[in-house]
């Protein structure tokens, strides 16, 4: 008998997780559904992006001990990500895999980015 409701306990939480899972998946702004741009494209073609909203992705790979900015790879390149201006912080998630919305900038003639919606681990934060 206490074997049963340890299965059915089990079977439970399995049932919940894969919920949760779900509703975060289907919780994706609609920004970060658009087409992902590589970071190396951005360091080439900075004038192209500038003042642009686009979608990039990769590893953090550094970031502020605030949490208000980070520097994104994507394994083609890194990109200073920004994002006390959209008023909003990360937490400590350095070799987190993270996914951006925000908007192409140039900060002393190099491009960085004005992040305004962050995934990471399917947490949503903005």
């Amino acid at each position: 008998m206490r074997w049963k409701r340890l299965a059915e306990a089990l079977v439970l939480i399995t049932l919940i997780a894969m919920a949760v899972q779900a509703v975060q998946a289907a919780d994706e702004p609609a920004e970060l559904k658009g087409d992902v741009v590589a970071i190396q494209d951005i360091v080439k073609n900075e004038p192209a992006y500038e003042g642009q909203n686009v979608v990039i992705e990769g590893k953090i790979d550094m970031e502020c001990a605030s949490g208000c900015w980070f520097i994104l790879n994507d394994g083609s390149a890194s990109l200073y990500v920004n994002i006390l201006p959209s008023n909003f912080v990360i937490p400590q998630k350095s070799g987190s895999n993270a996914k951006v919305y925000g908007k192409v900038t140039t900060k002393n003639g190099d491009p960085t980015m004005i992040g305004k919606i962050v995934e990471i681990d399917g947490e949503i934060y903005r």
